[in-house]
This record gives C-alpha cells, structure tokens and sequence, in this order.
C-alpha cells in the first residue's frame, strides 16, 4: 500500500481520515493521489540520474573523461527527450 500524504503539511496519513490530525486541512482522496504521483515520479526520476552519472564516473575512470562527457551528455539528452515526449 502507497503512503498517503497531506497535501499541506506533507505528514503521513491514515486512508480513513477526512482530516490532517497534524494541521485540519480536509483531504480528499484525489488530491492524495496527485500528490502521491508527483512524489513517486521524482524519485524514480532521481534514481535515473545518478544511474546516468554513475555511469559517466566508471566510465571516467577506466577509460577517458571525454568519452564519460559524452555518454552521459547523450544519456540525459534521451531521458529528457522520453520524459517530454508525451
């Protein structure tokens, strides 16, 4: 099960409650969902890049920095272009 969060305050929720308990803000269920999105995309999306730059240092490292330079450079350029493509 996903956590839910307050959208205000950001505090942990229980699914049955119609009220943050921490700051009285009414929750409803389809701003949790959109704030649980948001939340969830940019932690894959910061996964992605430090597998891009972990790439671009092994790289670095056992063979030459121009090389890491442009892998990574081309690596981010596909990831930006995927995730604006829609």
């Amino acid at each position: 099960m996903r956590v839910q969060r307050c959208p205000k305050c950001n505090k942990i929720l229980n699914p049955q409650e119609p009220v943050c308990s921490n700051c009285g803000f009414k929750v409803k269920n389809h701003d949790i969902g959109r704030i649980n999105t948001i939340y969830h995309s940019s932690n894959v999306a910061t996964l992605i890049y430090l597998a891009i730059l972990f790439i671009g240092a092994l790289i670095y490292g056992f063979v030459n920095w121009i090389l890491a330079i442009v892998v990574v450079v081309v690596l981010f350029a596909i990831v930006l272009y995927l995730k604006f493509k829609k």
